[in-house]
């Protein structure tokens, strides 16, 4: 199993070498953040990887299951993505990575194993349960994207931080240059690098939908969007979702989140960092998977806006459903009733400044009009 230690090292040489005038200077704070990342790195991925030494060994199977129709959500970073996501996957025909899953189990055995712990922990009692909670609090003071907790359904392309091949290294590591390929995925990334990214994600999938009896996958990840055709060629099958939110809504709420990312591990000189790669980013990531995803059979492809998931979400599911063939159980309905009634009394307590950003709304209403259009009544 491959992984791009080319990028690897650069990344090395940028975070004790290259740093200074990034957002990631060399800091005492961001120094201990480097060495952490970088020492732990290698211990964690030594024990996934002998995990799936005993996949093979113990469960071979899951070479052999399918992976039929899987569902993929894309779309711009704060365009509703995890929202739509957490309400597909209380489908129970449905299934996705938990962020237990994707961090402390990706593989069969791991889950098997933490499954015979927890029949320990609750003949005990359930001790466990105090330190989740306590986790999930700590979490939950710190999250500033969306609710995190080890049993939250998460973003599966994280698992490609496994093979050090991923945009979303850009959190960690705010040097754009390292990262820039991602954002045109499909046209820039190497082929023989996206076949190992695939080859990669694939088995990842495959051992997921093993350890949950083969339900319907539904993945989401915004860092997805420049690879649709990669997806698509890897799973003929799948089907897509793009969600689209207004521009002057998803620029600085992108802004404000790679801007935290980069106070939460360094010690930036700005209060707002990335604004120019965010723009650079969101552009393409508006404009590349519709022009691809436009010519996919209807049943493989549909296009929402963000105003109408948070106006009606019972009503937008139910015409993803029916437009994508999928089929709508009665229990499934039954909750989408409820996620309506929690819908109406959501507020966003997010506001922004553009000008304290240094992004004026004339630029992006400009260099957005081509989406912006679209949205209009």
């Amino acid at each position: 199993m491959r992984f791009n230690l080319k990028l690897y090292f650069e990344t090395i040489k940028y975070a004790f070498f290259k740093s200074e005038g990034t957002p990631a200077r060399l800091t005492p704070k961001r120094f201990f953040i480097n060495l952490f990342i970088f020492l732990f790195w290698p211990a964690w991925q030594l024990g996934v990887r002998i995990a799936y030494l005993l996949d093979n060994l113990f469960y071979p199977e899951y070479h052999d299951q399918a992976v039929k129709e899987p569902v993929f959500i894309v779309g711009n970073f704060r365009s509703g993505t995890t929202f739509l996501h957490r309400m597909l996957t209380k489908d129970d025909q449905s299934t996705s990575f938990t962020s237990w899953e994707l961090y402390l189990a990706p593989s069969v055995v791991g889950r098997k194993f933490y499954s015979w712990l927890m029949k320990i922990n609750y003949a005990l009692g359930n001790p466990v349960r105090w330190v989740i909670d306590i986790f999930n609090h700590i979490v939950e003071k710190e999250a500033y994207m969306h609710k995190i907790g080890l049993t939250e359904p998460e973003e599966d392309g994280q698992v490609l931080f496994q093979i050090w091949s991923s945009f979303d290294l850009l959190a960690f590591f705010p040097f754009p240059k390292l990262i820039r390929k991602y954002i045109y995925y499909d046209d820039q990334v190497p082929d023989d690098v996206k076949r190992r990214d695939m080859a990669y994600y694939s088995e990842i999938v495959k051992k997921h939908i093993y350890a949950h009896n083969g339900r319907r996958y539904i993945s989401k990840n915004p860092s997805h969007s420049p690879k649709v055709k990669t997806l698509h060629q890897q799973f003929p099958d799948a089907k897509f979702i793009n969600l689209v939110r207004n521009p002057l809504q998803v620029i600085p709420s992108s802004i404000s989140l790679f801007s935290k990312h980069c106070r939460t591990y360094g010690n930036p000189e700005s209060e707002y960092n990335l604004q120019e790669e965010v723009i650079e980013h969101s552009k393409y990531w508006y404009y590349y998977p519709h022009q691809y995803l436009k010519n996919l059979p209807p049943d493989q492809y549909i296009r929402i806006q963000y105003r109408d998931l948070v106006a009606d979400p019972k009503g937008t599911v139910e015409r993803i459903y029916q437009q994508l063939n999928l089929d709508l159980s009665p229990g499934f309905a039954r909750i989408l009733e409820a996620e309506a009634e929690k819908a109406k009394s959501f507020k966003s307590e997010h506001h922004y400044s553009l000008r304290k950003m240094g992004v004026s709304k004339k630029r992006i209403e400009q260099e957005f009009r081509f989406i912006s259009e679209q949205l209009e009544p």
